[in-house]
């Protein structure tokens, strides 16, 4: 059997708080990836925090033994970087491409991807993102190739005006529900549905690429969202994440 494709999408700050686990979050094309693919619903990261658990991730072991014991820009780093899934990845011949978020290097340069098709995002700029991955995928990369694609969305800031009546929006139990977390938990909609798209533009380009049955996609997301006793917090609601996967032929 062919080596397959591997697709790693990876989103910011998100845990499972979308709709595949039954969360009031609209994310369409998340649960039509959902329905395709396998849902883990106790998923859990290594730490809370970015750096740890993306290394945790894509190496393979806890962070107090890759290195990464906090943040990639604040000076911490893996003591190998050819443990990264990137390098063993290319030593069995894929083809390695970066777009987007990382977080696991302060320059991902030392990771050693074959190929950065769009650099790191700020707030907002995602959609840039999606298309440079899309058109990567359009172009027909030589197989097998190991793509992975990391959106700044669902972290803060939030953006701003939210698209649902925050009168209507019924934050997480974990904090009240008030009038200013209503608005904020809408806010988080709003950058939830953003991230939706834009994973949808990636997604969408694999299938028209016809390259969808030999690929392995990958959609995750670094640990919990950014309100109280989660991101940062040894909670279920902060390592909790949405793990989900769909299989070469699926």
């Amino acid at each position: 059997m062919p080596q397959p494709n591997i697709l790693y999408i990876n989103s910011h700050d998100t845990g499972r708080l979308v709709q595949p686990y039954g969360y009031p979050v609209p994310t369409p094309r998340l649960q039509r990836f959902a329905e395709e693919g396998v849902v883990f619903r106790q998923a859990f990261c290594a730490a809370p925090t970015c750096s740890p658990s993306r290394a945790a991730l894509v190496t393979g072991f806890y962070p107090h033994e890759n290195g990464m014991l906090g943040l990639a820009h604040r000076g911490f780093a893996l003591c190998d970087y050819s443990q990264h899934l990137a390098s063993t990845l290319k030593a069995a011949g894929y083809y390695t491409a970066l777009a987007g978020f990382q977080h696991v290097a302060a320059d991902a340069a030392v990771i050693g991807y074959d190929a950065r098709v769009a650099g790191e995002a700020s707030d907002g700029e995602d959609e840039r993102v999606s298309h440079a991955a899309a058109e990567f995928l359009r172009g027909q990369p030589r197989g097998p190739f190991y793509l992975e694609v990391g959106f700044m969305d669902t972290h803060r800031e939030f953006p701003e005006p939210p698209d649902d009546d925050p009168r209507y929006v019924r934050p997480p139990d974990c904090f009240p529900d008030d009038e200013r977390a209503r608005y904020d938990f809408a806010c988080f909609m709003k950058s939830a549905r953003r991230l939706d798209g834009n994973i949808a533009l990636v997604l969408d380009a694999l299938e028209k690429s016809g390259r969808s049955s030999e690929t392995l996609v990958i959609c995750t997301t670094d640990h919990g969202a950014a309100f109280p006793r989660m991101k940062c917090n040894l909670t279920d609601g902060g390592i909790g994440v949405m793990l989900m996967m769909r299989g070469p032929g699926g």
